[in-house]
């Protein structure tokens, strides 16, 4: 094994901090480790911290930190691994890193520790997405759905319904051998009955996905409306700073501006719009079709306007939840704003000037994202690459129950590829270039 084999990387933010903590993993882990404190491999008993120190080529002391070895194939990445906890220190750590480097170890690749721990069978691949997104979940709700999944109780279900998948499928091979038997009727029963439960299985799967994204990513709360409604300035409201260029002319928004705030413990995404209106300007019309986009992939739209006659209705998708905001009621006349309270269309009234009426709007956007998400524990699927294998097995699956004719060979066939996507889905099969694509998006010292 060459040195190169063994890779490092700063697991902790960078820049100053009380502590810092450098991962080693690969053949030469502790052997390295052991040169730099000037203690014989052996020393280092698996799981067991010591404060030793750490030394470079010329003996100088770089700095006296914790380190802790793990070797193989007891470790996360399942190779030999170490941990180094120095103090937080820049200059240390370009010190220590300087070290490694001569002893001829090489900075680690984007997600290579838990890449390594996926090919050691350490985990599998839906629970390596799992760890990205425990990482970067932005609720709390996120974290626990992400524990759950890093646990393996997703890897499980999947397991369950493939296992139900080979079962049938061993009911039509054997029917395939033994064809002279009388049992053509009650194996076409229980593979139907079989292939419904699986189908049923999969479809609430598909369905977690959209909540999974909610509890992890945050819900994205587009604000829609036509010019000079107050969008900007309800913007800059929500988030308690002024973020967004607010002034009398309309088009003033000709681009997407989107910041996160938290509402009663829920995370959530504010996206300010350009104002929807017919315009033979470029920049104002690019806007307009950015802020159409943004509807489709809104979780909650924020529909504004200023006056009755200014609702002149946007187009928003059907499934996703809208809440009707009359703004500028500052500029009213009691009697003006007391009439409008009689309009059942209009769900919240405000001035997002004044802030009037900001409080209810915040619990408005509470209840919706409440009432979206179920009420139940279950399984979530929390990638787009999940929910598109799932997707696919779903037709495999809808397109064999619902044959007329019970065609034992093509069935045979059929189900194999489904069980063979439920191996992509967990990683068992899955192609290099998917892997890099997954991977590539974790942080180097994850």
């Amino acid at each position: 094994m060459k040195s190169a084999d063994t890779y490092y990387a700063l697991s902790t933010p960078r820049g100053i901090s009380a502590t810092a903590t450098v991962r080693i993993s690969g053949p030469e882990a502790i052997n390295v480790i052991s040169a730099i404190t000037k203690k014989p491999p052996e020393f280092f008993l698996h799981k067991k911290s010591f404060v030793l120190g750490l030394f470079n080529k010329n003996s100088y002391l770089i700095d006296k930190s914790i380190v802790v070895c793990f070797r193989k194939p007891h470790s996360y990445t399942g190779e030999n691994m170490v941990e180094v906890h120095t103090h937080g220190n820049p200059t240390i750590i370009k010190n220590l890193f300087d070290c490694l480097s001569v002893c001829g170890l090489r900075v680690a690749n984007p997600g290579e520790f838990t890449r390594a721990a996926y090919k050691n069978n350490k985990i599998d691949l839906v629970q390596a997405e799992a760890v990205f997104n425990l990482i970067n979940s932005q609720t709390g709700g996120g974290v626990d759905l992400s524990l759950n999944n890093l646990g393996g109780a997703l890897s499980k279900e999947f397991s369950s319904i493939k296992k139900g998948l080979v079962s049938t499928l061993s009911l039509i091979e054997y029917e395939l051998d033994m064809s002279e038997t009388n049992n053509f009727e009650n194996t076409k029963k229980t593979v139907f009955n079989n292939l419904l439960k699986s189908l049923k299985k999969v479809n609430s799967l598909i369905k977690t996905h959209k909540t999974a994204k909610v509890l992890n990513e945050g819900s994205r709360v587009v604000l829609v409306g036509e010019p000079n409604v107050g969008k900007s300035t309800l913007f800059n409201t929500l988030l308690n700073h002024e973020r967004s260029i607010v002034t009398h002319l309309p088009g003033t928004t000709s681009d997407v501006i989107e910041a996160p705030r938290t509402v009663s413990g829920f995370s959530i995404v504010v996206v300010d719009t350009a104002g929807i209106r017919k315009t033979k300007n470029l920049v104002e019309a690019a806007g307009v079709e950015k802020t159409i986009s943004e509807l489709s992939s809104a979780d909650i739209i924020i529909s504004i306007v200023d006056s009755l006659s200014s609702k002149k209705g946007v187009k928003t998708p059907k499934d996703t939840p809208v809440i009707f905001v009359y703004n500028k009621t500052d500029l009213l006349s009691k009697t003006t704003v007391n009439s409008l309270y009689k309009n059942k269309k209009i769900d919240c009234f405000i001035s997002a000037k004044t802030k009037q009426g900001i409080k209810e709007l915040l619990k408005l956007i509470e209840k919706t994202i409440d009432q979206s998400l179920p009420k139940t524990e279950g399984f979530y699927i929390t990638t787009q690459r999940q929910k598109e294998v799932l997707l696919s097995i779903k037709k495999t699956l809808k397109s064999l129950s619902s044959q007329k004719i019970f065609d034992l060979e093509v069935f045979s066939i059929e189900i194999k590829t489904a069980i063979n996507q439920f191996d992509w889905l967990l990683g068992k099969t899955t192609p290099d270039d998917v892997l890099d694509e997954i991977f590539s998006s974790f942080c180097v010292g994850k």
